[in-house]
């Protein structure tokens, strides 16, 4: 469709044919010389947008849809009564055979794989709901001064909205909300407050065991006092007899981070146990665990078999966390070595390994550019390299070090195309060749997915 545009401005008004889709999920479409990001479009959309940022000098620009004209993909209703308003699922109104798609094309688009790299079936969730294992909530004050649950509104991190039903997360969840939000309004508890920096309730985390059906409630406040946490914890407990671990976590920072620097335990065990077979793990309240717990089981699974170990090899885990994929290669493998900055996790993916009789992993801490520059050096050698990064993807120093210890083959599991791309660019300017690439669909109703990808030497 043909239409004349004057220099966009925000506020301004405009009607649009959507056809791309950026890497975080939202459609975009041009508009003169100017490229503009809409939430909720997808490719084929024709929409009327109101302009909310405009940056002259990259020519690009943000809107909100006023009007949807024409549409490409079917809607459907949302599950969620939050939908539209939340910032977590942008895709819940989209059929889940859409959204896989979708997933698939801004890949596609971002790691152009040559004709001759093989692309697996995309390993699609069994649940596209309530699959999540973790959902962080915030506390916030109403219009009538009542306390609120919830979480924020999209781009809107300053406010949210009291919580109903979160359709992504196990119903326990939605049930402990309702059950805190009913004690802090009856015992009269404050929020707090970020630029006062008063008030007592911050952060609620609830984490859910899919495997074994333990639940674990995580209340993060300021420094304030809370005597009351006990009568609280006491009554949650008489209603959920699954409540595993309660546990008081203090922020006494005004960075707004749901786990504080000084935590105890209130009520029940110190951590909750889930499995991903044949291993179990312990969850402390601070823990990475892949939010899905039964995708996060097929895609160690895939990992181990893209390693392709015939048991005498030794295998290097980048980024290793709290031990996950060292486990699972450790089955095939001779020897695991496990680098992960964060001294919690080690200790976790140390504990992880003692408790399920692994012999063969070591894991070292520290940053990986550090690290991985140290084996370097010291002369040791991988067969296999296993490689998951921040979204960030790998830091310079760590990739170029991975490229020095040559191992035949690197699987990179990628949480990010874009940073994927820029790294694969890297080691096949290095001598490796992208071989072999499958998404795995961890979080329904969003843009976001794994990507695993197998590089070999030569």
């Amino acid at each position: 469709m043909s239409r004349e545009y004057v220099k966009p401005k925000p506020g301004g008004v405009i009607e649009v044919d959507v056809d791309g889709l950026s890497v975080k999920g939202h459609g975009t479409a041009s508009c003169g010389e100017y490229r503009v990001t809409i939430r909720g479009t997808v490719p084929g959309d024709t929409v009327v947008a109101r302009l909310r940022k405009v940056r002259h000098r990259r020519r690009e620009a943000e809107a909100r849809v006023v009007d949807r004209t024409d549409a490409s993909l079917e809607r459907q209703e949302a599950a969620c009564n939050h939908f539209g308003l939340c910032g977590g699922c942008l895709w819940q109104d989209l059929t889940y055979d859409d959204q896989i798609l979708l997933k698939e094309r801004v890949v596609w688009e971002a790691v152009q794989p040559a004709d001759d790299v093989e692309i697996g079936q995309t390993l699609r969730a069994p649940s596209p709901l309530q699959y999540r294992n973790k959902m962080e909530f915030s506390f916030g004050t109403g219009e009538t001064g009542l306390v609120e649950i919830g979480l924020h509104p999209a781009g809107q991190f300053g406010r949210i909205f009291d919580l109903g039903l979160c359709e992504l997360v196990h119903p326990v969840a939605s049930e402990m909300v309702e059950d805190i939000r009913v004690f802090a309004n009856e015992r009269g508890l404050s929020v707090y407050d970020l630029k006062q920096h008063l008030g007592l309730l911050r952060f609620l985390t609830v984490r859910y065991a899919a495997q074994t059906g333990e639940v674990m409630v995580i209340l993060t406040t300021s420094e304030e006092p809370f005597p009351l946490v006990e009568d609280l914890a006491t009554r949650l407990v008489e209603k959920h007899p699954d409540l595993a671990s309660v546990v008081h976590t203090i922020n006494r920072a005004k960075a707004q981070v749901a786990y504080g620097d000084e935590s105890r335990v209130v009520c029940g065990k110190p951590a909750i146990n889930d499995r991903l077979e044949p291993f179990m793990f312990e969850i402390s309240p601070a823990s990475f665990f892949q939010p899905n717990t039964f995708q996060a089981e097929r895609m160690f699974e895939r990992v181990v078999d893209l390693a392709d170990l015939s048991g005498g090899e030794t295998c290097l885990d980048a980024y290793c966390g709290t031990g996950g994929i060292s486990l699972f290669l450790s089955q095939m493998a001779a020897r695991v070595v496990g680098v992960e900055v964060s001294e919690d996790a080690i200790r976790d993916a140390v504990g992880n390994s003692a408790r399920n009789g692994v012999e063969n992993c070591q894991f070292i801490s520290g940053p990986a550019e550090d690290l991985l520059g140290q084996l370097r050096d010291q002369g040791d050698r991988f067969d296999v390299a296993v490689t998951d990064p921040p979204r960030a993807g790998m830091h310079h120093r760590a990739l170029r070090a991975l490229i020095d210890l040559r191992p035949e083959r690197i699987i990179y599991v990628s949480c990010n195309p874009a940073a994927l791309a820029t790294d694969a660019a890297a080691l096949t300017a290095h001598g490796y060749r992208m071989e072999y690439l499958q998404l795995v669909d961890m979080l329904p109703q969003t843009p976001h997915c794994e990507v695993l990808v197998r590089f070999c030497l030569g």
